[in-house]
């Protein structure tokens, strides 16, 4: 043993491993040993790789640390390099054992802590500065009451050493089963069980649960009453519940009102508006410097797909030109959506993965498929091609990489580390990716969703279902029965949509106040969702993704709302077919029609203004006296 002064006091320290020490040579062989796995690897996936590297960095630093042990430094400190609190083990004689041993679970459970902020915050910081921290601290053993008297024994050195081999024969067993994939087999699809019924119009009742969301969005653009504010790093986030508000918004105006603009474009304007403010994207700042260590608040121009993909899809699909980033209601800055979309074309390209990260260095294939869907929708657009050049290397990304051998969807991916943790979440998590994932490749999403019938079909849904409503983190299943009834009815699967649906009935009651549907217990993304479920059908979502809306025809420009509440907006030809409810009671509104015939007459087939004449610029007023439902069928005067 040595001895070593500081200051006043004096103190033994660890003995050192000695020259000749087993644990270098079994590091030596390990590193070896990972040298010729990682170069046998190169043709499986870049995560497969990554995570030999990360082993192979693990046993130089084991190297280093045994090194560092047998020289004249602080030998409690190198054995905390070892291993995240092992330096405390150092200290572990029979007296203070207990101490030593309560002092070294402490340590893993902080460091558990900065791990689960590093994924909660993309803190990447956090859990090398924790495990450094631990190191120094274990080099003053006086300051947490421990006696520097080591152990006689060195077996402390052999904790990192060991996981090391743990980690190691994990890493080449998954290897085996990566060699041969449940891909090999012959794929299997699922046929869709079911259709929804033409959409004639939107039942009153979905009427009234559409205002909840309407309300929300039609509200002035810096405020946001009835959102849910909890926090703006994780999936309660309030750019989804905007993101998704407008997906919702966006297909019951396509399968309901496609010939109406009015509120709906009213209230897709003030959302765009809304995700462009900097409560939105604020958090980036923070994430960026300690995810990436840049010094760059702004949101779209890298590796944030989780604002900037999100964003993409909802310009895409709803109309929107441009987004403007603003703080106060001061621009900072504008990006129109081919700029978007560039951008995101050029950074899947340069990605080892194939897959861009949402959270700093962490890669979501949820956020992938949503974020490839907005350039597929933006070619719809623009009729530029980024899509059909990214397709191919990006589903096979999606199965090497985002994928287990079984074939289900990984939850999540470290970019730096190349592992995939389990995750909790449940059936949902295989299932609500279908939604997106049938817009790009409809037999993969079949493939699937076949998975997820079957474990629906064979098991227990209480158990399926995580009862934690992601949107809100209240303890109900709503978001996942939301979520997955939207992707059943994407995958023309009826019968498990209906089923989800009457559990969120049978477990979040619908609630009415002030002609407004809601559900006390859940979320607003998970209103969203169910929305999307129920004005949504079967390719729906991918419908509008592959063409773009055309404004031609008779249309709806405006209707006050919450006065006037469309069930029904179509035009055939030179007719616009309309069905309109009263906000509340009976009450007589004037609504606005344009795209008429210049100065034509128009029949009405409203007693109370059976005529209507349109200006120059074909537009018209109708007064309208509103008792119930009222159906309107506008043709010209042969």
């Amino acid at each position: 043993m040595s001895t070593m002064t500081d200051g006043a006091s004096s103190r033994i320290v660890a003995s050192a491993p000695r020259s000749n020490s087993p644990f270098l040579r079994i590091n030596s062989i390990m590193q070896s040993y990972l040298l010729f796995s990682i170069r046998r690897a190169r043709c499986q996936s870049h995560s497969r790789r990554q995570q030999g590297r990360c082993l192979l960095g693990y046993a130089l630093v084991l190297a280093i640390a045994f090194m560092l042990g047998m020289g004249t430094g602080e030998k409690a400190i190198a054995l905390g390099i070892t291993f995240p609190g092992a330096g405390f083990l150092g200290w572990a004689t029979s007296g203070q054992f207990l101490l030593a041993l309560g002092l070294f679970a402490a340590s893993l459970a902080l460091f558990a802590a900065g791990l689960i902020l590093w994924f909660a915050s993309g803190n990447v910081i956090a859990p090398p500065a924790i495990w450094m921290a631990l190191a120094v601290l274990a080099g003053q053993p006086e300051v947490v009451g421990l006696s520097p008297v080591p152990v006689a024994v060195d077996w402390p050195w052999f904790v990192g050493p060991g996981v090391l081999l743990i980690s190691l024969l994990a890493w080449l067993r998954a290897g085996q089963r990566v060699a041969q994939p449940a891909h090999g087999i012959a794929r299997r699809f699922a046929a869709p069980v079911g259709r929804r019924a033409e959409h004639v119009e939107l039942p009153h009742d979905d009427i009234q649960r559409m205002r909840l969301i309407l309300d929300r969005a039609l509200q002035p653009v810096s405020r946001f009453d009835g959102f849910e504010w909890r926090d703006q790093f994780q999936t309660a986030a309030v750019r989804y519940q905007v993101n998704f508000v407008s997906y919702a918004l966006t297909m019951a105006q396509r399968h309901y009102a496609p010939a109406a603009s009015g509120y709906f474009a009213e209230a897709q304007r003030k959302l765009l508006a809304k995700i462009g403010d900097r409560r939105m994207w604020g958090y980036w700042g923070l994430e960026n410097a300690w995810g990436n260590l840049r010094l760059d608040a702004d949101p779209v121009a890298d590796q944030n797909i989780m604002y900037s993909g999100f964003t993409a899809l909802q310009m895409a699909i709803s109309g929107g030109e441009r987004l403007e980033l603003h703080r106060g209601g001061k621009p900072c800055r504008e990006y129109c959506l081919p700029e978007i979309t560039a951008l995101l074309d050029h950074q899947y390209r340069a990605s080892r993965y194939g897959l861009l990260a949402c959270e700093p260095n962490w890669i979501y294939p949820l956020c992938n498929l949503i974020t490839m869907s907005g350039i597929k929708a933006s070619d719809a657009r623009f009729g530029s091609d980024r899509w059909s050049q990214l397709a191919a290397p990006f589903l096979a990304s999606l199965e090497r990489e985002a994928t287990r051998p079984d074939g289900s969807f990984i939850a999540f991916r470290s970019a730096l580390t190349g592992v995939a943790p389990p995750a909790p979440g449940g059936i949902v998590m295989q299932a609500f990716p279908c939604l997106f994932l049938n817009a790009l490749s409809p037999e993969l999403a079949q493939e699937h969703w076949h998975r997820v019938r079957e474990r629906l079909e064979h098991g227990s849904w209480k158990r399926l279902f995580w009862p934690v409503d992601v949107g809100n983190y209240g303890f109900s299943r709503a978001s996942s029965y939301a979520a997955t009834a939207a992707a059943a009815v994407e995958m023309g699967d009826a019968a498990i949509a209906q089923e989800c649906l009457r559990r969120l009935e049978e477990e979040c009651p619908s609630r009415e106040a002030g002609g407004v549907i809601h559900r006390e217990k859940a979320s607003l993304w998970s209103h969203a969702l169910e929305m999307l479920a129920r004005t949504n059908t079967i390719d729906g979502l991918r419908s509008r993704i592959e063409h773009a809306d055309a404004d031609i025809g008779p249309r709806l420009v405006s209707a006050p709302y919450p006065d006037v509440l469309v069930a029904r907006a179509k035009s055939e030809g030179r007719k616009l077919e309309l069905v309109l409810h009263p906000g509340g009671e009976s009450n007589t509104q004037l609504i606005e029609l344009g795209g008429l015939l210049p100065e034509r007459h128009y029949h009405t087939g409203h007693p109370g203004q059976p005529f209507i004449r349109a200006d120059r610029e074909g537009r018209a007023l109708l007064r309208l006296s509103l008792k119930g439902r009222t159906s309107l069928s506008i043709k010209p005067v042969v």
